[in-house]
């Protein structure tokens, strides 16, 4: 083969296996292994939670060299719980009696574990053009290999910035008056700044979803190169032209073991669903969409027959097919919504909060509509309930957002952008 068409070889490091269709945890590493491999081969490896290898979409496969997959743990099951507990109290002893800062994640692997990982070690006898890593939890695999020997271009996208992220869930526990998990997770965003102010300047080129946290970062790192990697939405072959039904049909879209998704349909339904049932003349319901963590979680909702419970759905475009409005009520979180992306791509307006809409390029009254406050978010869905052609308006422009600045060919631009410098 001619040596300008072999492709740079590319280790890509994540917590899950990249799927399409699951969480956006899972979204995000699929997108941008969708869009590199046309330039890299990619070598995928996963450090998952689980002894036994998970299933892999067969789409990634194809697109991937290599893949391989390590347990980041010593343990499972319930030992997994003690050895964290365990982790922890250490962590607090060497806090409290060393003055050490807090270090320990619970979602980080074992890096003591990960340095006797035999696959690793072959992995580290190899060459690279780049690793990435996804998520800065995950930095502890490219520490193991820096040790042992892999010497390249090392990247990380953070996605969100972890330590941000947790205090605003933190803050929202305590809206919600549980002062305990309030506790536990401003605790976990004090490590997770330690961890940011530890990890990050090991890495050559840092990668986030939004101008925002691009902004934040490099204040905090201004030596280090920042680049703003944005969550993009799938292309969509054929968007459907809307009709008016008899039952206005509002969707939400989001993993409800994720606090704020939960919080976002206990909002809706706590203080918007009466305002609704109030004002709107015109029949209405809500479909929830996503993962739930248990049966008995919407239990609550049963006096809320507007209120619809899917679960996970293997095809989330005939969701937004049907939907005449997407909703998302977020008070919390970090990151970008590729929900909304989503959304905005299938030609479904929407209606947001400020916090749901944080990070996007987009304006209220001309891609979707913004409204943080219980009534004025009822009321933004009932003018659009009222006024189609105002919805439709809305979906046109925020489909020209989508082409312009978050359609995939962006992870090539940015990856071309931001390429590696020559390592000696």
């Amino acid at each position: 083969m001619a040596a300008e068409l072999i492709k740079p070889r590319l280790l890509f490091i994540s917590p899950v296996f990249p799927s399409p269709d699951g969480p956006g945890l899972a979204m995000r590493p699929y997108s941008q292994i969708v869009n590199l491999s046309r330039n890299y081969s990619i070598h995928l490896l996963v450090a998952g939670i689980t002894p036994e290898r998970p299933p892999c979409c067969d789409d990634v496969v194809s697109l991937c060299d290599q893949t391989d997959y390590i347990y980041g743990y010593r343990f499972s099951g319930k030992k997994l719980g003690l050895w964290n507990r365990i982790c922890r109290l250490m962590d607090n002893a060497a806090h409290f009696a060393g003055g050490r800062n807090l270090g320990f994640a619970p979602d980080a692997v074992d890096y003591g574990h990960l340095r006797r990982n035999k696959t690793l070690a072959a992995i580290a006898a190899m060459k690279y053009e780049r690793v990435h890593v996804f998520r800065l939890y995950m930095a502890s695999v490219a520490e193991v290999l820096k040790e042992r020997g892999l010497r390249s271009f090392y990247s990380l996208d953070c996605d969100d910035i972890e330590s941000e992220t947790r205090h605003s869930i933190a803050e929202l526990f305590s809206e919600n008056g549980d002062m305990i998990q309030a506790s536990r997770m401003e605790r976990e965003s004090k490590i997770y700044d330690n961890l940011e102010r530890r990890k990050i300047p090991g890495f050559d080129r840092i990668f986030v979803c939004s101008r925002r946290d691009g902004e934040t970062l490099q204040n905090r790192f201004p030596d280090k190169k920042i680049a703003v990697l944005p969550n993009v939405a799938p292309a969509v072959k054929e968007v459907r032209s809307r009709t008016v039904t008899p039952i206005f049909t509002m969707l939400f879209v989001g993993t409800m073991g994720y606090y704020p998704n939960a919080d976002a349909v206990l909002f809706f339904a706590r203080r918007v669903v009466p305002i609704l049932r109030e004002k709107s003349a015109h029949p209405w319901i809500l479909r929830v969409v996503g993962t739930l963590p248990d049966q008995t979680w919407i239990k609550q909702f049963e006096s809320i027959p507007e209120i619809k419970f899917s679960g996970w759905v293997a095809d989330l475009a005939c969701e937004y097919a049907a939907a005449d409005l997407v909703v998302a009520p977020i008070r919390g979180g970090g990151g970008t919504r590729i929900k909304i992306l989503e959304a905005f791509a299938h030609g479904v307006p929407v209606v947001s909060t400020s916090k749901g809409a944080e990070g996007l390029e987009v304006e209220s009254g001309v891609h979707l509509l913004i409204a943080d406050d219980a009534s004025l978010f009822a009321r933004a869905c009932i003018r659009l309930m009222k006024d189609r052609p105002a919805g439709d308006e809305l979906s046109r422009r925020a489909i020209s957002l989508v082409a312009s600045k978050y359609g995939p060919d962006t992870i090539n631009r940015v990856w071309a952008e931001q390429s590696p410098e020559v390592v000696t």
